[in-house]
């Protein structure tokens, strides 16, 4: 398998992480704040689902575009405008895993030379389109992570 099929694939699992960390979360769980400040499990999850909407933009515009200046987003102003604490996950997920894997067909489509294309990110600075794919794979990681150690910590709040 060619490194950019294997990045496509483990790109494309990211769904299987956030499900298996979301399964069988109380709705009291999910929107637990573990600290002030501090992100709800149902706030992770709808994030992750708008975060696909700009990966994808980004990729298709580097894919696409000569070395395009990639927009920034305000995550936090995003989920107060957006509302993602009175989301339930399990339509976040929904929206996630269509996402993702819209995305990735999308990438097994393109040529393997798209993965070198670059685009210049405002703070980050200059990255290709294999670089973007392993930052939004690890993204999905994290979160997932991320949204077990919050339920680990509800539950040992809550006896």
């Amino acid at each position: 398998m060619s490194d950019h099929k294997q990045l496509i694939e483990q790109f494309r699992q990211a769904p299987e992480a956030l499900e298996k960390a979301l399964s069988g979360a109380t709705p009291e769980e999910t929107q637990f704040q573990p600290a002030p400040g501090k992100w709800t499990v149902r706030e992770i999850a709808a994030h992750l689902a708008d975060t696909e909407i700009v990966a994808g933009m980004r990729l298709r515009q580097m894919i696409a575009e000569e070395k395009p200046t990639i927009a920034i987003f305000d995550q936090d102003a995003w989920a107060k405008a957006f509302g993602y604490n009175g989301i339930d996950v399990a339509a976040s997920l929904a929206r996630f895993r269509t996402l993702r894997a819209i995305n990735a067909d999308m990438l097994d489509a393109a040529p393997a030379n798209a993965f070198d294309k670059q685009g210049i990110h405002p703070e980050r600075g200059v990255l290709t389109v294999a670089d973007w794919v392993d930052r939004f794979t690890k993204h999905g990681d994290r979160h997932a992570e991320q949204i077990t150690k919050i339920r680990e910590a509800w539950k040992s709040l809550a006896g």
